[in-house]
């Protein structure tokens, strides 16, 4: 593993894609001469495939920690100029080079502190994803897609540029079209749109919200996270505020909430080809997977039929349904009468589990920069990789 620090390491990146002469010039030059320089060389690898692999994600590695690494000036021209490199790689008809190319890309977009620069970067992504035409490039292309989505939801960027990222990424997806993952790749897109525009927001927000309560198959969403959808618990529109209601108790596991709701919300659900019982149903199930715990559970079927809101003899169906729709890893004990259930549930979460989990993750980036920053501090030169 390359460190990705200093000259040393674009000097490591140097040797690993074999040219001596810019080994010589990299010690010397300013991060961003060295991103560049050391992307240049990366068009220019030999070996079989193994030995190009990890030699390219060495030095693709190097190169853009070093744009990171550019002054603030110099990182947008640095970006643009990997960026174009790695595009170049991405059109390779190698498919080491093609991979690692792509993997560039997405690498440099992460570590990018210029908007402007992600933004262009993401762009040029997306480019080079569309360029081939087989089903491994499909796959590829679909994956650059969802994490565009991701990105415009993160990314505070102009809203210009996300507009251009959207529709470069809806037509992406009609062009790769995946049959099974349709109404999936529409609601990335709806919820992606909720953080750029403005004049139908709430609408957009109500529409989102919707689609994920009807949808029987769907049991996580990042909707917990759109400041447009928190806005609909105030909203002047009754409807808003309703449509929320039950997002937060479908989302919780109440299904006593999950039971009540307005009949403007119930037309606005069967506009999407859903209804109440469905809701319901999801509430049912998420409640199932809130009683999991981080070790091994076991849980009376009498606890499980209130937690559900059910009778005792339908628990053994609900347990059932939930496996089946992989809301939670659970097996029936029809001596003792308890459910096993031997994990707390495959990424589904409650609001108050989504909100913990943001909370953490942001903690644990801001433990791990600081400890990156002490560790960098006092380290020794890395060891020269062998060429």
């Amino acid at each position: 593993m390359v460190e990705l620090s200093g000259t040393s390491a674009a000097q490591l990146a140097a040797e690993a894609v074999e040219d001596a002469k810019l080994a010589e010039r990299v010690t010397d030059m300013a991060p961003n001469q060295a991103a560049i320089a050391i992307a240049e060389a990366c068009l220019h690898v030999h070996g079989d495939a193994k030995t190009k692999a990890e030699k390219l994600h060495a030095a693709w590695s190097v190169s853009c920690a070093l744009v990171a690494k550019s002054a603030q000036l110099e990182e947008p021209k640095a970006a643009r100029e990997v960026a174009r490199c790695a595009a170049a790689a991405a059109r390779s008809e190698d498919q080491t080079e093609r991979e690692a190319g792509l993997q560039a890309l997405v690498r440099l977009c992460n570590v990018c502190t210029d908007a402007n620069a992600k933004a262009e970067v993401a762009s040029t992504l997306m480019q080079a994803a569309d360029a081939k035409a087989d089903r491994e490039a499909d796959r590829i292309a679909r994956a650059c897609a969802t994490r565009v989505l991701d990105w415009i939801r993160e990314w505070d960027v102009a809203t210009s540029a996300k507009t251009e990222l959207l529709e470069r990424t809806v037509e992406l997806q009609k062009k790769r079209k995946d049959p099974k993952r349709g109404r999936q790749d529409a609601r990335n897109v709806r919820e992606a749109r909720l953080t750029m525009e403005e004049g139908q927001v709430e609408n957009m927000a109500k529409e989102a919200v919707a689609d994920f309560l009807t949808d029987p198959n769907t049991h996580r969403t990042t909707l917990l996270e759109s400041k447009a959808v928190e806005k609909m618990k105030v909203s002047q529109d009754a409807v808003s505020r309703d449509m929320y209601a039950l997002l937060e108790a479908v989302m919780s596991g109440d299904v006593q909430a999950a039971s009540n709701t307005s009949s403007q919300v119930e037309a606005m659900l069967k506009a999407f080809g859903g209804n109440l019982e469905g809701c319901k149903t999801k509430a049912r199930l998420l409640a199932l997977a809130a009683l999991g715990g981080d070790a091994v559970v076991q849980v009376p079927y009498q606890e499980v039929a209130q937690a559900l809101h059910i009778d005792v003899e339908e628990v053994e169906t609900w347990v059932v349904e939930a496996v089946g729709h992989q809301v939670a890893d659970a097996k029936l004990d029809q001596l003792k009468q308890v459910v096993v259930i031997s994990t707390a549930s495959r990424g589904i979460f409650g609001i108050d589990e989504w909100r913990s989990l943001r909370n953490r993750i942001g903690a644990w980036r801001d433990g791990v920069t600081a400890m990156n920053k002490k560790v960098g501090a006092v380290r020794q030169p890395p060891t020269r990789l062998a060429a």
